[in-house]
């Protein structure tokens, strides 16, 4: 299957690259930076390599501002666009609307184009703003939203959702990306990162005696609130399984509701990182200055770590079944080892 891709040399898009390619797909990955497909492509087996096709492009540009579209009309099949900028600064907000927003626009005017008759678009399952439930159908955008990025993503998806006479469209909600639970890879500073670089970033004052190691410093979390985190791993075996199976005119949620709550969580984080010295509060009164200090690493991701979100995913465990992957699940033992990577790594 010839697939084209956006995001490609991104973590979840080198990811779903090479997936793919091990499933026998060819793609066509549209990149602003040969560079980084270039050093991607170097590390596959030739006759993988031979099966990248990089197109010059960005999205923020109509047909991504790609000069000959002619070449590719009529030949691609799928066109998965996981592209997306990432950012909870309200001053960023044009930039995350440009990007998420105008560049879904961009890329589905492009699929009109060159007969692409399967559109995936990978979202986030936080397109639900506040609520604390979510079921697998599109959200309405007249909600209260926890940042820019959710709105910008809501708002992506409605774009995506009024073209489904015209394109097989499947929307893709991961809820939130954690590191691979089989090489403890990572490349995120979201949730549970701002957490773990939060307890790093005390690790280093206790080593250096800017704090005392006898005081124990107060984290801002909800001990009993869950966050629903998935891996990186399990996120790209979805979105590969989807290439074959996905329906269309479906939402999935790809989610853990089974996820441990902070309690359990902070304990692992105590044990693996060697701080001992930590407690997590759910009232940011309790916070004292130096407590304030260490938790400003995370203070954008207060609200996904105080509250437990459900995403219903009878959709996703239909898709798996049907494509004959396993169930997931994300033991106790593979969410320590990704505690253990960061912190050997930090």
């Amino acid at each position: 299957m010839n697939i084209m891709i956006t995001g490609a040399t991104g973590f979840v898009g080198s990811k779903l690259v090479r997936s793919l390619l091990d499933k026998g797909h060819t793609l066509y990955p549209v990149v602003r930076s040969e560079q980084k497909i270039n050093q991607l492509i170097e590390q596959l087996p030739a006759e993988q390599a031979e099966r990248i096709h990089p197109v010059t492009g960005d999205i923020t540009q109509t047909d991504f501002g790609i000069r000959d579209t002619a070449l590719l009309a009529g030949n691609i099949e799928i066109l998965y666009h996981t592209a997306a900028f990432l950012s909870f600064d309200p001053a960023d907000r044009e930039k995350t609307f440009s990007a998420n927003v105008d560049g879904t626009a961009h890329a589905l005017e492009l699929a009109e184009k060159l007969q692409i008759p399967t559109f995936y678009h990978v979202s986030t399952a936080y397109t639900a703003g506040i609520e604390n439930h979510a079921e697998e159908e599109i959200h309405s955008k007249d909600r209260v939203f926890v940042n820019d990025y959710e709105e910008s993503k809501n708002h992506a998806e409605h774009l995506v959702w009024n073209k489904r006479e015209e394109l097989n469209v499947s929307i893709f909600r991961p809820a939130i990306i954690i590191g691979d639970t089989n090489t403890g890879e990572a490349d995120t500073t979201f949730a549970l990162y701002g957490l773990l670089k939060a307890v790093a970033l005390l690790k280093k004052l206790i080593r250096r005696g800017r704090v005392d190691q006898g005081r124990i410093i107060k984290l801002l979390c909800d001990p009993e609130a869950s966050n629903n985190v998935v891996p990186v791993n399990y996120v790209v075996d979805v979105l590969t399984a989807a290439a074959t199976h996905a329906k269309a005119n479906h939402i999935y949620h790809i989610s853990n509701n089974a996820a441990p709550d902070n309690a359990d969580v902070m304990r692992w984080i105590k044990e693996q990182s060697g701080v001992d010295n930590l407690a997590v509060t759910a009232d940011a009164m309790d916070l004292s200055e130096e407590d304030a200090v260490i938790n400003a690493p995370m203070s954008v991701f207060h609200s996904y770590l105080s509250r437990s979100v459900t995403f219903k995913d009878e959709n996703t465990k239909s898709l798996l079944q049907d494509a004959g992957y396993p169930a997931f699940e994300l033991t106790d033992d593979r969410y320590q080892f990704l505690i253990k990577t960061y912190f050997t790594h930090a």
